[in-house]
């Protein structure tokens, strides 16, 4: 990134070793500075911080490069402040900035340091254009654990920066040697994701969603599975952040969306009261702007009316998206698909998220289903969100539900609905039909 019309840049000098925009080394200069103290010791003892800036790019789309702008020349402020004395600082890449600390190596000390980085980042910055709260995620290393060259130290911390970032983000993570195995059997898996994806062995399950005061199948959720070759058929957990993540997964989410708009269509033909099919969607599809055109052209290319088909979203995924997904789904919402909030409570901002983003359903994560009738904190936090649906008119649906005593909990306190093991496993839709069929007696 280079300076905009709302920020400074520091005067550095074509083909110089520091950033124009931070005054703090460049890529350039800082892996010099690496190199020299890797050098500088037949057995160096040092440690390398790798600070990327959360959703930064989320920050810029919102409020402008200028703002972005002035914002990384404080966190690079900010860092000189954090960072012990002999401290070298770079700008390693767009949000993304080093910390090299020459002198120390105890791992104690590295997070400290780190600590006392991510403290000083978050506190709120004040610019012209208002009051920003800046997050960030920390990947260490230790020299010399994590290579002998400057390029193998920092793409090691990039890797322990991933894993922060994965974790949840706002936090500090350390280099680990298998995490190089990790990124190799993750590539390997993406790799053959590709190749799934081509060779047409996704499928899709559903899940039948009850009525609990008389068990009638009122709604399905679609489930991907991967019918490996040699594995079998494989549950998200094998594939899904990893699909997630790959350059498939819109392409792989529109077909989820057309295979699952496919069949509720058929279940529209055959039953005059048709499950309603929830669908999940994929974070890359969610970030691009034909997201509202392409789930209305499949809607009317199958001329199926938009209340059969539900889109269930995370809190944390949508807070993450821009106005522009807002819109896009609320638009849906107003042509009568139904939005609903997956896993209600799990996220860092559950009500507020619910004063920004309308939704028609929220929905209980198993999570707090699985000891319901047990723990006094997971069922004061069940009431709690049906509460919320009640006092917003929204609907409430727990999934995980797999005994009668949780379905008891659910209805002696106001939920009516939930999909679960006690009414049915993930099934083909054959299986569903034939349910669907005995429920309304043809």
């Amino acid at each position: 990134m280079v300076a905009k019309s709302g920020a400074k840049a520091t005067g550095a000098s074509p083909g110089s070793d520091l950033d124009p925009l931070t005054g703090v080394d460049n890529r350039q200069g800082f892996l010099k500075r690496l190199e020299a103290r890797l050098q500088s010791e037949a057995v160096p003892r040092c440690a390398l911080l790798l600070i990327g800036i959360d959703d930064f790019r989320a920050f810029n789309d919102m409020h402008g490069h200028a703002e972005g702008d002035l914002i990384l020349q404080r966190v690079a402020r900010r860092l000189r402040d954090a960072s012990p004395r002999d401290a070298a600082i770079g700008r390693i890449g767009s949000d993304e900035f080093g910390v090299l600390l020459p002198s120390i190596a105890d791992p104690t000390l590295v997070r400290h340091v780190g600590a006392a980085i991510l403290s000083m980042l978050s506190s709120p910055h004040e610019n012209a254009g208002g009051r920003h709260h800046v997050l960030a995620s920390i990947g260490a290393c230790v020299i010399p654990a994590a290579g002998e060259q400057g390029s193998d130290v920092l793409a090691a911390a990039s890797l322990a920066l991933a894993r922060a970032k994965h974790d949840g983000g706002r936090t500090i993570r350390f280099f680990k040697p298998q995490m190089r195995s990790d990124v190799t059997t993750r590539l390997s898996l993406v790799q053959a994701l590709h190749e799934a994806y081509a060779q047409r062995q996704f499928e899709l399950l559903y899940q039948p969603q009850v009525d609990l005061r008389d068990g009638r199948v009122h709604g399905a959720e679609a489930l991907m599975r991967w019918r490996h070759p040699t594995r079998g058929l494989l549950a998200p957990a094998a594939f899904i952040d990893a699909l997630a993540g790959s350059s498939i997964a819109s392409d792989v989410g529109m077909w989820l969306l057309q295979t699952a708009c496919a069949q509720a269509r058929a279940w529209s033909l055959a039953f005059p009261q048709p499950p309603r099919v929830a669908i999940n969607l994929f974070a890359a599809q969610l970030s691009e702007s034909r997201l509202l055109t392409e789930v209305r052209h499949v809607l009317r290319a199958l001329e199926l009316a938009p209340d059969c088909l539900e889109i269930e979203i995370t809190e944390t995924i949508a807070l993450q998206q821009g106005d522009e997904v807002a819109d896009q789904l609320q638009a849906l919402r107003r042509d009568g698909v139904t939005l609903t909030c997956d896993d209600f409570g799990t996220g860092y901002a559950s009500l507020s998220f619910l004063k920004s983003f309308p939704v028609d359903r929220l929905k209980i994560d198993q999570s707090f289903i699985r000891n319901v009738t047990e723990d006094p904190v997971d069922a004061a936090i069940v009431r709690s969100v049906i509460n919320v649906g009640a006092s917003l008119h929204i609907g409430v649906v727990a999934e995980g539900v797999e005994t009668p005593e949780q379905r008891d909990f659910l209805l002696a306190n106001g939920c009516h609905e939930a999909q679960g093991y006690l009414y049915g496993r993930p099934m083909p839709a054959e299986r569903l039909t034939e349910m669907l069929r005995q429920q309304s007696g043809r």
